[in-house]
């Protein structure tokens, strides 16, 4: 992340509106930049304070400590996400894993149907019925083709 990209996320970072993604690079850019860190001090000591005269509550006393703080939650709550989503990504996979081995056994396990070898069989196929059929036909084409070498 650019200094430029972080400097313009830190009030959406103060005011809790970062997508995790964003949040994870925020975070990392401002561990590894000074010039974005202090700068992130400067505008959470105001945007703070500046709430907290509009809540009508007592000013901290250090805010350097509460951003400190705040810097510590958002890590956690990058580490819990990310443990939620690959716990989530595991349990699908074992799911899939346990309904592929439940079928596979209940495909293996399942009683088979037995064999039974035709010794005997009163089956008889019927190809008179296609003689007759194409009979008529067959000596209609015949004609046709002697009459057209007749003539």
């Amino acid at each position: 992340m650019t200094c430029i990209k972080a400097q313009s996320l830190i009030t959406v970072y103060i005011n809790d509106e970062l997508e995790i993604d964003e949040l994870e690079e925020f975070t990392g850019h401002i561990q590894s930049c000074e010039e974005c860190k202090e700068e992130l001090e400067v505008y959470y000591a105001l945007l703070t304070a500046m709430r907290q005269l509009d809540e009508d509550k007592n000013l901290s006393n250090d805010f350097n400590q509460e951003l400190k703080e705040k810097l510590e939650r958002s890590q956690e709550r990058i580490i819990h996400l990310r443990f939620n989503y690959y716990r989530k990504k595991g349990v699908l996979l074992l799911i899939i894993i346990i309904f592929a081995a439940f079928f596979s056994l209940y495909h293996y396990l399942i009683p088979k149907e037995q064999e039974n070898p035709v010794e005997e069989s009163s089956f008889r196929l019927r190809t008179s019925f296609m003689e007759e059929r194409f009979d008529a036909p067959r000596e209609e084409l015949n004609r046709y083709f002697e009459e057209q070498r007749g003539n």
